[in-house]
């Protein structure tokens, strides 16, 4: 898989990339991750990329040409993202979906925006959350973070089966179903807590039903909308007459 990154800060992945699991990937070929500096394109000696905002209005917008330049710049265009806090919230189930691509490219905006047109010319928009950050940098490192770790290869199969939000109902194993159960490790006993007995008996069956308990109890307390959501996307039992 290669993925492309359009900024106007490249260094800020520097340390990021060359780290973990995402620096294994990429030393075993399974990613390459490639970084474009949007600046780069600029027509102008002071390389400016922004400019005012047609009809007034405070700060500064990335321009769609010098934008678009940057992406041109790839060759055959690869699936693209635009990364912007007005786009589609980003979840697990679009990390599986991006993690088959072979080819991604991720804008990162920055400065009060980025001109509307550009919109036109990519894939879809992603927002990693209802906020607002003052670049999509950080939002492309999640990206890249959670989608490497999906690649055939990067990560044991068995290791990502039980994680957050891939814990599948056999109704629908694909569907993202809750957080994952809590962890428990040495030392057994610590300033009066303990971990669970029954983590300890060695019967694998009683810990699986534990853990699952687990894990939904914990999204019904901390993401009750998951649960819902669940409920509310299995196939409906037909009425019997």
């Amino acid at each position: 898989m290669t993925i492309w990154i359009l900024t106007l800060f490249p260094q800020i992945f520097e340390r990021v990339f060359t780290q973990s699991i995402i620096k294994r990937a990429q030393d075993r070929k399974l990613v390459e991750i490639k970084i474009i500096n949007i600046r780069d394109f600029a027509t102008d000696r002071h390389k400016s990329v922004d400019d005012k905002p047609y009809g007034g209005g405070r700060g500064m917008v990335l321009r769609v040409d010098i934008t678009i330049g940057a992406l041109e710049s790839i060759g055959p265009k690869p699936y693209t993202i635009l990364l912007s806090a007005a786009g589609t919230k980003y979840n697990q189930r679009k990390a599986l979906t991006l993690a088959k691509k072979k080819k991604v490219a991720l804008i990162c905006g920055h400065y009060e925006g980025v001109d509307a047109r550009v919109e036109e010319f990519v894939d879809e928009t992603i927002s990693i959350g209802d906020f607002v950050l003052t670049g999509g940098e950080i939002a492309a490192m999640t990206i890249v973070d959670s989608v490497v770790r999906l690649i055939p290869g990067v990560i044991h199969p068995k290791s990502l089966k039980s994680e957050s939000f891939s814990l599948g109902f056999p109704s629908s194993p694909t569907l993202s179903a809750a957080f994952e159960y809590p962890q428990y490790t040495r030392p057994e006993k610590f300033k009066g807590l303990k971990v669970p007995p029954v983590l300890l008996t060695g019967n694998h069956q009683k810990i699986a039903k534990w853990r699952k308990q687990q894990a939904i109890k914990r999204t019904r307390k901390w993401r009750p909308d998951l649960l819902f959501n669940i409920k509310n996307s299995l196939p409906r039992q037909a009425k019997r007459g």
